[in-house]
């Protein structure tokens, strides 16, 4: 038990950096870069919006690990599933470092340069000596660094799971005043922003708050519904009626 422990420690420390990394970047592209070039160049079904994704994908320095919260970040920005798949793939085999190590390498004259230089020097090769103590616990314990960013990991999804928890079973007691409607097609904070902007400068709301998890549109103020429907349908969403 006491290993099996010491090897999901060991598991978490080395992903928590690049899972951070990748939170990182996908915050400063959903902060930062547009909806329109989401709904542009990565939400259609066709080859571009792969070749896109898989162009993005490449300057970003991501591996296997933090590729997978970008991604979920541009699925929920309304790319397409064929895009996130490309973007997937392509960014932790791709980079710019590793595209130009590659094109200086693998030339032929390099190759053949290399061969005979290691013919004229002579290079002997030892074996490694193997190390007792590879898999001991002190082999096995996570640095510094490591151990910070597993903790602020956790942390942190704690965090998002107590959140959701919270704004699932707390009931807040209904204001005479308030209206919650059903509003579907939000995907994400953008669209809410998008769908309050819709019904803020309608005479007799006097405040607007969207959830695209739930679904919902709340409504403080007197404003009749077939307004608030024009408003929503006319931003690109499904105005339901009241919940």
């Amino acid at each position: 038990m006491k290993e099996y422990l010491l090897s999901l420690l060991h598991v978490v420390c080395e992903m928590a950096p690049y899972l951070l990394l990748g939170f990182l970047i996908a915050g400063l592209l959903h902060v930062f870069v547009p909806q329109g070039f989401y709904r542009k160049y990565l939400s259609k079904d066709n080859k571009w919006a792969v070749m896109w994704a898989a162009l993005l994908g490449v300057p970003l320095p991501l591996c296997s690990c933090g590729v997978i919260p970008t991604a979920i970040g541009l699925r929920n920005e309304k790319a397409s599933k064929g895009a996130v798949a490309s973007f997937l793939i392509a960014t932790p085999q791709t980079g710019i470092d590793s595209i130009l190590a590659t094109f200086s390498l693998m030339g032929l004259g390099f190759a053949i340069l290399f061969g005979l230089l290691v013919n004229a020097i002579g290079i002997s090769v030892k074996p490694i000596a193997a190390v007792d103590s590879c898999c001991t616990e002190e082999a096995m314990m996570p640095g510094t660094f490591k151990l910070i960013c597993a903790i602020v990991l956790t942390l942190l999804i704690i965090i998002a799971l107590t959140m959701k928890l919270f704004e699932r079973f707390t009931h807040k007691a209904e204001d005479p005043d308030t209206a919650v409607y059903t509003v579907e097609g939000m995907h994400c904070s953008h669209c809410e922003a998008a769908v309050c902007r819709a019904v803020e400068e309608i005479p007799g709301v006097e405040s607007a708050k969207a959830s695209a998890s739930r679904k919902t549109l709340t409504i403080k103020g007197p404003a009749a519904e077939e307004v608030l429907r024009a408003a929503v349908e006319k931003a690109g969403y499904t105005f339901k009626g009241k919940k």
